[in-house]
């Protein structure tokens, strides 16, 4: 079950809304591999992809709740995080995304830090995100390819066994994929997006040369 939105996700003459497949947006425990999310911008949508890959975060839900702002310069005036995000250990952040925060006004920088008070009052982070933190190439690529790879109930911990003792020491994907056993390239890549084989994704495409080692 998916977590609804605190106010309605729409597209208007200045916002176009994308869907994404998320596999770490279920309110509640679920048999569906994914939950398809709205999101407000392609930005927030590569965001996501950093979401899903990272082993840290548990789940998170775009849009999540409205805050009503007052002070001396703001009069209730609402203001609703782009994500919210739940981490191992019982850390939780409040996301804003933005394409370069230096290009906000004062106005909308100080409605961002009387709500950073109240979500800090809450319990929760407020973390501030650009797009220069999430357009990391060939990172994003990478993490692109992969999000059709991830898998919410199977872990192939038998076929990680078995390609461990077929190829002890691989150097590259390409000595993975010249597996005896017939493992495909198709498995291998889902062992790399649940994270049970690593792979450097911030260097180089993901392709045959790619240097891998078991997790």
């Amino acid at each position: 079950m998916r977590r609804q939105p605190a106010r309605k996700i729409k597209a208007s003459a200045v916002k176009n809304i994308f869907k994404f497949p998320s596999t770490k947006s279920f309110a509640e425990p679920s048999h569906q591999s994914y939950q398809m999310v709205l999101v407000e911008s392609m930005l927030e949508k590569d965001y996501c992809f950093h979401l899903e890959a990272n082993p840290n975060v548990l789940r998170y839900f775009p849009q999540p709740k409205t805050f009503v702002i007052n002070s001396e310069l703001l009069k209730n005036r609402d203001y609703t995080p782009d994500f919210e995000v739940h981490f191992r250990g019982g850390r939780k952040a409040y996301v804003e995304v933005k394409k370069d925060f230096n290009s906000l006004d004062a106005v909308y920088l100080h409605k961002l830090e009387m709500a950073a008070i109240k979500m800090r009052q809450a319990g929760y982070e407020f973390v501030c995100v650009d797009e220069s933190q999430i357009r990391i190439q060939p990172l994003l690529e990478n993490l692109r390819k992969l999000q059709r790879y991830r898998d919410r109930f199977t872990n192939n911990s038998g076929t990680l066994m078995l390609l461990r003792d077929a190829v002890p020491h691989p150097k590259n994907l390409k000595d993975l994929i010249a597996n005896p056993l017939g493992i495909r390239l198709e498995t291998i890549y889902k062992l790399i997006a649940n994270g049970q084989i690593a792979a450097n994704l911030s260097a180089a495409h993901l392709s045959l040369d790619a240097e891998v080692h078991y997790a």
